[in-house]
């Protein structure tokens, strides 16, 4: 099978690139043909398909919008990639093109860097579309569900102009007349009737989607998969082949939502040697709830330390760090974004992992690598998280944003260190025993081929 991925990243920027990269390899172990089309940055993975590739909105560098240099004329690249990409269906085109079309395309994320504008062009090209969903972009205008500190709903059912109305995106109305001018043209040009069959990770996502207006039969439930990190990573594809096309009529619901799968481990799990801290790995921003964490470790005053890993946004890592008090400076570490091998240790020896989500999170990655590590997740109880963590089986769950009632929790995981040992062999068997990347693989080309076998059919 031929399959053309969409994505704006085309490097490791966080979860839905490491999705991305897990499933394009394993895909093309499987001798499918796995075609990328995203933007073309400085630290992006080599491909043979780069030259196909749209221009980044400002410079090869600034992969970010936080550090887009805006001048005129990226003022307007990115008014056109936020809003119908002529450019994106220009390029894509040519991309088909070159490669003899496609037997379906993978949507992921491509929000204000590539636009749905592509879906016109996939129909143009008799390519049917899968979608995954990794956020609420379809949703929210600032894609969170996140206002004032606060969830917030008020867009979900098309109210967008609210969106305007409190300038949520950056608090800057400009970017927020954008955003909302957006998805009501979305809206108006039906573009997303025009997906086959849409992917969520958890069943909280899903059910916003149906309130939102979006079809129940076409929403499907999968987890992500996991897979053991490796020392040098090949670029995405590289085992790709000239694929087969299997086509059954199967038919299954056109929403699915697939989990996230996680690699069975090469080698021997290691007895890994824990050691006296706690860690929160992923994205340095607002939504995350870092302030939270601090905010309880400094309360609790544990005797351990807490290791805070990733890239920061919008200055929030200033902002925190700000927040840490004299007792606590020597013990709140804020280290770089790690990858590999290097961030796999800090995983599998933290005595526990802490997910402080104060958004709808719909289902953080990060839980279930620090499963696959055999270390269990103290983590909110909000959005898809509660359908991750088993609250006193593989982790413990607090209400987002109390300091108190994690600080609670905290005391209460560091207290027992039998039991985070037990919690950590449940969440290891868990992941291993429903999430291995082989079997999430062939639930998604379950998908494909059914989606494509009812396109043929219309």
């Amino acid at each position: 099978m031929q399959m053309v991925f969409c994505n704006k990243y085309f490097f490791l920027n966080g979860g839905t690139e490491t999705y991305l990269y897990n499933i394009m390899n394993h895909l093309s172990a499987r001798g499918h043909t796995t075609i990328p089309f995203s933007v073309r940055y400085a630290n992006s993975w080599p491909s043979a398909y780069q030259d196909y590739f749209l221009g980044p909105p400002g410079d090869p560098d600034q992969a970010h919008l936080s550090s887009i240099r805006f001048s005129p004329a990226n003022i307007l690249r990115f008014l056109d990639r936020s809003t119908y990409s002529f450019e994106a269906r220009i390029k894509l085109s040519r991309l088909l093109k070159a490669v003899g079309g496609a037997d379906i395309a993978y949507i992921l994320n491509i929000y204000n860097y590539m636009s749905p504008s592509i879906f016109h062009t996939f129909k143009r090209h008799n390519i049917p579309v899968v979608m995954q969903i990794g956020d609420y972009n379809l949703l929210c205008p600032s894609y969170s569900l996140l206002r004032n500190g606060r969830p917030c709903t008020l867009c979900v059912q098309g109210q967008y102009y609210n969106g305007l109305k409190y300038r949520c995106v950056k608090n800057h109305l400009a970017a927020s007349a954008v955003r909302v001018a957006a998805m009501y043209l979305h809206r108006l040009l039906g573009l997303y009737k025009l997906v086959d069959a849409i992917v969520v990770p958890c069943q909280f996502m899903k059910d916003k989607l149906i309130e939102g207006g979006f079809s129940e039969k076409k929403t499907h439930i999968m987890q992500y998969p996991v897979e053991r990190r490796q020392k040098d990573r090949r670029k995405p594809g590289d085992r790709e082949g000239e694929g087969r096309r299997e086509r059954e009529n199967r038919r299954n619901d056109k929403i699915n939502i697939l989990q996230y799968p996680v690699e069975r481990a090469t080698e021997p799990d290691k007895a890994w040697h824990k050691k006296n801290y706690m860690v929160y790995f992923g994205r340095i921003s607002y939504e995350k709830g870092l302030d939270t964490l601090i905010g309880a470790f400094q309360k609790l005053n544990p005797p351990t330390d807490l290791y805070i890993i990733g890239r920061s946004y919008d200055g929030e890592e200033e902002r925190l760090k700000a927040l840490i008090q004299p007792h606590a400076q020597n013990r709140i570490h804020f280290l770089e974004f790690q990858t590999g091998q290097t961030l796999t240790k800090w995983i599998a020896e933290a005595l526990f992992s802490v997910v402080p989500s104060r958004w709808y999170d719909n289902a953080p990655l990060s839980i279930y690598e620090s499963f696959l590590n055999g270390t269990p997740v103290l983590a909110s109880r909000i959005g898809g998280i509660p359908e991750q963590v088993q609250d006193g089986i593989t982790g413990l769950l607090f209400e987002p944003d109390s300091c108190d009632d994690m600080a609670q929790k905290m005391d209460k995981m560091l207290s027992d260190k039998e039991k985070l040992i037990q919690m950590g062999i449940a969440g290891q068997s868990f992941v291993k025993g429903n999430l291995l990347i082989k079997d999430q693989m062939d639930s998604l080309m379950n998908l494909f081929e059914t989606v494509i076998a009812d396109y043929k059919w219309r």
